[in-house]
């Protein structure tokens, strides 16, 4: 039975890195790696260093911008010039977009559980996913790789819209595609400012998945709201909400 802050829920929004399927330092090791190798074919040995902090520069820079997404091709033009001091072609942005586009698409994997909690919770629930990346194509392509797409009413990503959570503009746009009001909308995430405090913030329930830890880390401050729930595994949900 589901808990009493949960009644009237008709949907559900998942975030996706480390709420749905792992996105760590593995994941991202991953993506940097390939990314690094394709500069390096283009352009010649570089400053490691460099490269992981402009990239982790990258992984923050929207939380320190107002909330703006990156722009992913702008923020590869930017890294090679950072690293070589030369401004790179247009075809040569474009080739090391679909190689950070082909390196997200290929290490992410969903488990077994999760598809068996998704399709227990579509019985009752419109689902929908709400994800900070800056490439919409990527999230796509994984899910439709992995065939988590087939459980979702409803996919926002924050490069579509151009902003990231904890701004309100996300949490209003997949609202409006599963036609839900906030009251009626559960948010579960790993992210304790954008996913936690952006969904109280909107209105929305809250559960915090605690299962994986996040790449960008935020402390709780004064007056955040807590969450509704919190969860170390998604088929603990199960019991939460159905």
């Amino acid at each position: 039975m589901s808990l009493p802050v949960f009644n009237g829920v008709r949907a559900i929004i998942f975030d996706y890195g480390n709420t749905l399927i792992e996105f760590g330092r593995r994941q991202i090791d991953h993506c940097d790696g390939a990314l690094g190798r394709a500069v390096e074919r283009q352009f010649g040995p570089f400053d490691a260093s460099r490269f992981d902090a402009i990239r982790e520069e990258n992984r923050m820079g929207p939380y320190r911008n107002e909330y703006r997404e990156n722009q992913l091709p702008e923020l590869t033009r930017q890294l090679v010039e950072s690293l070589f001091g030369l401004r790179p072609t247009d075809s040569q942005v474009e080739e090391l977009v679909e190689v950070r586009y082909e390196a997200f698409v290929e290490c992410i994997e969903a488990e077994t559980a999760t598809h068996e909690v998704l399709q227990r919770l579509r019985t009752r629930y419109r689902l929908a996913l709400l994800s900070n990346y800056p490439c919409g194509r990527s999230i796509r392509a994984s899910l439709a790789a992995t065939g988590l797409d087939r459980h979702l009413s409803a996919v926002v990503v924050s490069g579509e819209v151009g902003f990231v959570k904890p701004h309100p503009s996300t949490y209003r746009a997949v609202l409006e595609q599963l036609g839900a009001r906030p009251g009626e909308a559960v948010f579960v995430g790993d992210n304790w400012l954008a996913d936690v405090q952006g969904a109280k913030r909107a209105g929305l329930a809250s559960v915090h998945m605690k299962r994986w830890s996040p790449p960008e880390q935020f402390e709780r401050q004064p007056g955040d709201h807590e969450p509704d729930a919190a969860i170390g595994h998604l088929v603990e949900l199960s019991s939460l909400l159905l």
